[in-house]
């Protein structure tokens, strides 16, 4: 038992680092420029500090030294800590912190990100992070081979960038992460591991962040934290998820597993990367069309009825995943739990809906060509045209309907049937300040016509210039209070 205390320690020094010190390294963050700033169709209303990468790294760095001086204070070091590849393995993650770094000071193309998340990934290969082979429940194991070195890159990529994405509203990737990193301890310590010593002072360190992310935030993961967290938690998984439990003998990889704790990241990345290739446009483009988004307008805009949502399924997953160890037997149902969870969020946002896929790209095409004549030629010309008619049909649009704040209609389109809802999607003038609503009704559920929000966002700026007025005003009255916002 007394080899378990400086891991104790560190776990408990990781959650304090970050609840006291947080503060400390937000204003920190101001001064470095790492800031969130009002964005005229942003998510929040206030100058925000991306600081959740810096406070979780100065976390994981006392966890550490609190366990190895506590480990030597005690007597136990001969046999703490011995794997000094997880040691190591700070280089590469501190230089994923400082890609994301750089990305929220001034973001980065895609390509330079990739290649510097490959190189990291690359390095916690040779470090011994990798996937020698492959287990499957009920079918065996597969060696890899040379197949070793890509699979491992490709999947450390995949899961740096999935914790990134799915980085939308308040609290989502940090929970998200808490409930992926509590498995992995879970897995390493029922394997007789403590050396896995990143997995839970990591997940303390993550709570304690929510502390500042929930509520009113007052400070953000940014692209540093979200990508730092994805990638230690995806070098962390391959040895934690291995046949007999144990990072300490090389093994494959349990991939059930690994999934049912990554679920909600991959699922959400796979299927954005999907959608945008059948709707024709770039993979690597930005939008609004994630899981979080999906669920958000489910729950009428509520984001912490959407956190709510995600985190409970992906908890649920997470179960599943331990529970594989014990009823191997229902490894196919329990694979197919989470993909039931989050498949009825798509549904019930029309995002599965084979005629409004099959129609996407045409859609987006129409939007993507209305808005630049939009620009080109003024909001209220083109919003008359007879190619916003062709958008809603093919969008399965019944009606629009373009109100101000104050509920005064101030531009529409198509015809309404009054015995139907419409979903209300809210349009924000300078972060959280409401500008007005855009009322989108089809011929199903208000809900399922999420889809069809999600292809109208080209024109999100027309309607936004048909809300000027509110908008001028909105925008002065914030940009005076954020000129006098300061840490």
């Amino acid at each position: 038992m007394l080899s378990y205390l400086p891991f104790l320690l560190g776990v408990a020094a990781a959650g304090a680092t970050v609840f006291v010190a947080g503060g400390h390294v937000a204003r920190l963050a101001w001064r470095l420029g790492l800031i969130d700033r009002p964005k005229l169709r942003g998510v929040h209303a206030e100058p925000v500090p991306r600081s959740g990468g810096l406070s979780i790294a100065l976390a994981l760095t006392v966890s550490l030294l609190v366990q190895m001086i506590a480990a030597r204070a005690l007597g136990v070091h001969d046999s703490y800590l011995r794997d000094v590849d997880h040691l190591y393995l700070l280089l590469p993650a501190f230089l994923i912190l400082g890609l994301g770094i750089v990305d929220d000071v001034r973001p980065l193309g895609a390509r330079v990100k990739l290649m510097v998340q490959a190189a990291c990934a690359v390095t916690a290969w040779f470090l011994g992070f990798r996937v020698e082979a492959l287990a499957l429940p009920m079918l065996g194991g597969y060696e890899l081979g040379l197949l070793s070195l890509p699979l491992t890159v490709l999947l450390l990529v995949a899961v740096t960038n999935a914790f990134n994405l799915v980085d939308g509203i308040d609290g989502l990737a940090a929970g998200t992460g808490v409930i992926a990193l509590a498995g992995i301890g879970v897995f390493t310590l029922l394997g007789g591991e403590v050396q896995l010593a990143f997995a839970l002072p990591l997940a303390a360190a993550a709570v304690s962040f929510l502390r500042f992310n929930l509520g009113k935030p007052k400070a953000f993961l940014g692209d540093s934290g979200s990508m730092l967290l994805g990638f230690l938690i995806g070098t962390l998984s391959l040895r934690a998820l291995t046949v007999d439990g144990s990072g300490a003998a090389p093994g494959g990889l349990n991939v059930l597993a690994l999934f049912l704790l990554l679920s909600l990241p991959l699922v959400d990345l796979c299927f954005v990367v999907a959608r945008r290739m059948i709707q024709g446009v770039n993979p690597m483009r930005a939008d609004r069309g994630h899981l979080h988004h999906i669920a958000q307008l489910i729950h009428g805009g509520s984001s912490r009825r959407a956190l709510t949502t995600l985190l409970s399924m992906a908890a649920i997953s997470a179960l599943g995943a331990l529970w594989i160890g014990y009823e191997p037997a229902l490894a196919g149902l329990l694979g197919a739990l989470p993909l039931g969870l989050y498949a009825g969020v798509y549904i019930a946002g029309g995002y599965l809906s084979p005629r409004a896929l099959w129609n996407s790209a045409e859609a987006g095409r129409l939007a993507r060509e209305l808005a630049a004549e939009t620009e080109a030629h003024g909001a209220h010309r083109i919003l008359h045209a007879a190619k916003l008619e062709a958008l809603l049909r093919v969008s399965g649009i019944r009606a629009l309907a373009l109100l101000a704040d104050d509920g005064v209609r101030v531009w529409s389109a198509g015809v309404p049937d009054a015995s139907r809802d419409a979903l209300v999607q809210h349009l924000y003038a300078a972060g959280r300040v409401r500008a007005g609503r855009l009322l989108i009704q089809g011929d199903g559920r208000a809900t399922r016509m999420a889809f069809a929000a999600h292809l109208l966002l080209p024109l999100y700026p027309a309607f936004m210039d048909l809300l000027e007025p509110e908008v001028q005003r909105i925008t002065a009255s914030v940009k005076r209070g954020a000129g006098a916002a300061r840490p």
